[in-house]
């Protein structure tokens, strides 16, 4: 797909300009609510440095050309990502009981 100049004043247009705030918003929302779980920035740690930490994905609030706003969710450590899969599991199937 080639960039045109419409494509150019559709991301200025202010329907996109507020997508892309929504998606912002959103993506600041999940970093606080990873910080609470424990889950600290992703930061480089050395190559061979064993480090116990988990972190968050890169996160950031994006909006598509069509103006979708949308979240980007980076990569995270092996363990991180199972942290985060057990959370989310367990919220799930609290929340499926409490719906049943």
């Amino acid at each position: 797909m080639k960039i045109t100049e419409e494509h150019i004043d559709a991301m200025r247009s202010a329907r996109h300009r507020a997508a892309r705030a929504e998606a912002r918003a959103v993506a600041e929302l999940l970093r606080e609510a990873l910080g609470r779980l424990g889950f600290t920035p992703d930061v480089a740690v050395p190559h061979g440095v064993e480090n116990q930490d988990l972190f968050w994905p890169v996160l950031r609030g994006e909006v598509t050309v069509s103006g979708h706003p949308m979240v980007a969710l980076g990569r995270i450590p092996l363990d991180s990502a199972n942290r985060l899969a057990e959370i989310v599991m367990r919220a799930a199937l609290e929340e499926q009981a409490a719906t049943s």
